[in-house]
C-alpha cells in the first residue's frame, strides 16, 4: 500500500529572502538595482554589498583568518612538495655519489628508496589537488560578487552551473571535470557559461593534468630505470699488500756467471742432468693456478703478467711486475712445398723473406720449435739470444683441423697433407719482454703504457729465454689451443706468452704495490637524465599553480567582507541545504561555520523524502521539513 506524505510547511525556497532583507547598517555604495529577476524567488538583494555588517560576532574575525587558512593550506601543498622533491635530490646527489654517464645518471643511491619517495610524491600531488582547487572559491565568490551589483552581469552561474561548480569545488576529481565538460558539450550557448564557470572547470583541468601527467611520467621513471650493480672505491687503510713483482736480487747475487760467463740467470737455470730443478716446480703450479704466490694474469692489451696468485676482491691497487707480450702470423702457405721426400711428413721450405727454417729434423725426428736466431735456425741453446724483442718460431701439428687432402683449412693457416688427417701451421712470432705497470680494479688488468718499458737487462730476458726448452713446451702450448678457429695465430702467441712467464715465476719477488685502494660492492641505480627533468618540470609547475591560486584567493578575500560568505555557498553543500531546507532564521545566514549557520535541529527537523501535494494543488515529489502524516 503506497503512503502519501504532506509536508507541514512549504518549501524554504518559496519564501527565502523575498520579505526580510539582512539587517546590516546603511553603507557609502548602494548597490545597483537589478531587474525583476534579482529580486524574485530564490534571488539575491544586491544592495549595500561594500558596507562592513556587524549582524555576526565572529565575522570580521573570520575574514582575517580565513585568508591566512588559504595561504597556509597552499604553503602546506608546496612545502610538501619540495620537501619531498628536495629529499629526493639530497639522497641522490648528496647522500650518495653519482656520475653522469650521457642521458644516464648513476648513483650509489638504491632503486628502492629512490622509487619510494618518487611514488609518495606522486601520491601528494593527486591527494592534494581537490585542496588546491578549493583554494579557488574565494577568487570565484569574489568575481560572483561584483557581477552581483550588475544588473547586466555576465559572471553569475545558473542554479546547475552553480552545482557543477560546487562539485568541482567540493571533490576536485576527474568525475566533476567530465560533468563540466558535458555541460559545456551539450550547451553551445557560449553566453550562458559564465567566465567563473569555465576558469572553475579549466584550473581543474590543468591541476589534474599536472598531477596525473606526472603519475604517467613515473610509470615510464620506473620503466627505464633499474638496479645497477658496481664497485665504489674508497681510502685503504693499512700496510698496503705486496702486489709489485721485481728481480729477486737475492737469488741473482748467489748465481752469478754460474753456468756461463757473463750470464746470470738468477736460479732459473744451472748446470747438471736437471738444470730447471730449482726454478721449475713453482713454475708449473704458477701456470695450473696452485701457486700460493704467483699467477700469470692477461692485461688489456694481451701482455702476459706475472701477479699475486690471490687478488682480493675488495682491493684495487697500482702496481709493478714483469710480462711477455707476443704477435704471431701464420706463414704455412709461403712454406708449403709442392714435392715431399717422404710420405710420412710435410716438406717444408719457407723463402728468406719468412726467415725461418721450417723443415722437418730428420735427426730428431720433429719439426722446430723455440727461439730462433737470425738466420731462422733455432738456437740449441736459447739463453744465448742477443736482443729483446725476440723471434720465435713453431711447425704445429694437429688432427683437430680437417679438410681435403692437401688443402687448406679455411683460414686458420691449418694445411692437410695427403690422406693421413693431419694438418700442419708454420707460425713466426716476434716476442717482447716488459717491465709494466698496471692498475688492478673489479677484476680487470689494464697495462699503463705511459709508465711500461721494453726490458733492458739481457740477463732477465736470456733467463726467460732458456726456460722455452723446460717441460715439454713443443707439446703444451699447441695443445692448449689445438681447434681454435680463424684466430688460431692470436691464441697460440697469447698462450706462448702465458707458458714462458709462468716458467720463469721462480725469478720474480713480491714487492709492495705503489697504491692500493678499498673497493666496496654497491647496488645502486641508473635513472634516467630526461625523466627526471620532466618530473622535475612538472612539480615545480605545480608549485607554481599552487601559489598563484593561494595568492589571487587571499587578495580576493580582503577585498570584500562578503567574499567568505560567497565562497561558502559556492563550495559548501550544507549552505544549499540550509537555505532549501533550514529554519528561516536570517541571522543564521551570516555564520562562517557550518554548525552556527544551523539551529538547535530537533525531531521536527527531520526530513522527508517522496510524493507531497502543495497547497496550490498538484502532486511533486520532492524534499521537505514535516513528519508522515499518513500510515500504512
Amino acid at each position: 500500500m503506497s503512503t502519501l506524505l504532506t509536508p507541514q510547511i512549504s518549501m524554504h525556497s518559496n519564501e527565502s529572502y523575498e520579505t526580510a532583507s539582512p539587517s546590516v547598517p546603511p553603507g557609502d555604495l548602494t548597490a545597483k538595482a537589478e531587474t525583476s529577476s534579482v529580486t524574485s524567488r530564490g534571488g539575491l538583494i544586491a544592495e549595500n554589498m561594500s558596507a562592513l555588517s556587524t549582524q555576526s560576532s565572529d565575522t570580521a574575525s573570520s575574514f582575517g583568518f580565513r585568508g591566512k587558512r588559504i595561504m597556509l593550506t597552499g604553503l602546506s601543498v608546496t612545502a610538501g612538495i619540495a620537501l619531498l622533491t628536495i629529499g629526493l635530490s639530497l639522497y641522490v646527489f648528496v647522500v650518495n655519489e653519482f656520475a653522469l654517464h650521457g642521458t644516464e645518471i648513476v648513483t650509489t643511491a638504491r632503486l628502492g628508496p629512490v622509487l619510494a619517495v618518487t611514488y609518495a610524491l606522486a601520491f601528494f600531488l593527486v591527494a592534494s589537488v581537490p585542496f588546491v582547487v578549493r583554494m579557488l572559491s574565494c577568487r570565484l565568490a569574489w568575481s560572483w560578487l561584483k557581477s552581483s551589483v550588475d544588473a547586466n552581469g555576465l559572471d553569475r552561474p545558473t542554479p546547475f552551473q552553480l552545482g557543477i561548480i560546487m562539485d568541482v569545488l567540493r571533490s576536485g576529481d576527474i568525475a566533476a571535470l567530465f560533468a563540466g565538460l558535458r555541460y559545456m558539450s551539450s550547451d553551445k550557448r557560449s553566453s550562458y557559461r559564465p567566465a567563473i564557470f569555465r576558469y572553475a572547470l579549466g584550473v581543474l583541468g590543468l591541476t589534474l593534468g599536472l598531477a596525473y601527467t606526472f603519475v604517467v611520467v613515473l610509470i615510464i621513471f620506473g620503466g627505464v630505470s633499474h638496479a645497477l650493480s658496481f664497485s665504489q672505491v674508497g681510502a685503504y687503510s693499512g700496510s698496503w699488500p705486496k702486489f709489485s713483482r721485481q728481480i729477486n736480487a737475492t737469488a741473482c747475487a748467489t748465481t752469478a756467471g754460474a753456468v756461463v760467463a757473463g750470464i746470470n740467470f738468477c736460479g732459473l737455470y744451472a748446470t747438471g742432468t736437471n738444470p730447471f730443478g730449482a726454478s721449475l716446480p713453482e713454475g708449473l703450479r704458477t701456470l695450473t693456478n696452485t701457486s700460493l704466490t704467483n699467477a700469470v694474469g692477461i692485461a688489456n692489451d694481451g701482455t702476459a703478467l706475472i701477479i699475486p696468485a690471490s687478488l682480493p676482491v675488495n682491493l684495487a691497487f697500482y702496481a709493478s711486475t714483469y710480462g711477455i707480450s707476443t704477435s704471431c702470423q701464420s706463414v704455412t702457405q709461403q712454406c708449403v712445398s709442392s714435392a715431399s721426400n717422404s710420405s710420412n711428413f710435410l716438406a717444408l721450405s719457407c723463402p728468406p723473406s719468412v726467415a725461418f727454417d721450417a723443415a722437418y729434423n730428420t735427426t730428431t725426428g720433429s719439426y722446430p720449435f723455440g727461439i730462433i736466431d737470425p738466420s731462422g735456425t733455432v738456437y740449441s741453446a736459447p739463453y744465448l739470444v742477443d736482443s729483446n724483442s725476440f723471434r720465435f718460431g713453431a711447425v704445429v701439428q694437429s688432427q683437430a683441423y680437417d679438410g681435403d687432402a692437401n688443402s687448406f683449412v679455411d683460414n686458420t693457416g691449418f694445411y692437410t697433407y695427403g690422406a693421413a688427417g693431419v694438418s700442419y701451421n708454420v707460425l713466426t712470432c716476434t716476442v717482447t719482454v716488459r717491465q709494466a705497470s698496471y692498475s688492478y680494479f673489479d677484476g680487470a688488468i689494464i697495462i699503463d703504457p705511459t709508465n711500461s718499458t721494453t726490458v733492458a737487462d739481457l740477463n732477465v730476458v736470456r733467463s726467460i729465454a732458456a726456460m722455452t726448452t723446460a717441460e715439454f713446451l713443443s707439446e703444451r702450448v699447441p695443445l692448449a689451443v689445438d681447434g681454435t678457429g680463424a684466430d688460431y695465430p692470436a691464441a697460440f702467441a697469447k698462450e706462448l706468452s702465458r707458458e714462458m712467464i709462468a716458467f720463469s715465476a721462480a725469478l720474480f719477488a713480491a714487492d709492495a704495490a705503489a697504491e692500493v685502494r678499498s673497493v666496496q660492492r654497491v647496488l645502486g641505480s641508473q635513472l634516467s637524465l630526461p625523466v627526471l627533468c620532466v618530473m622535475l618540470a612538472l612539480v615545480v609547475a605545480y608549485c607554481i599553480l599552487t601559489i598563484v591560486l593561494a595568492t589571487s584567493s587571499v587578495l580576493a578575500a580582503g577585498a570584500s567582507p562578503y567574499t567568505m560568505l560567497a565562497s561558502k555557498r559556492l563550495s559548501e553543500p550544507t549552505c544549499a541545504v540550509n537555505a532549501a531546507y533550514g529554519r528561516s532564521e536570517i541571522h543564521r545566514t551570516w555564520e562562517q561555520t557550518n554548525e552556527r549557520m544551523f539551529s538547535v535541529e530537533t525531531g521536527l527537523d527531520r526530513l522527508i523524502v517522496g510524493p507531497m501535494s502543495f497547497a496550490a494543488g498538484g502532486l511533486a515529489f520532492g524534499v521537505a521539513r514535516g513528519v508522515q502524516t499518513a500510515s500504512r
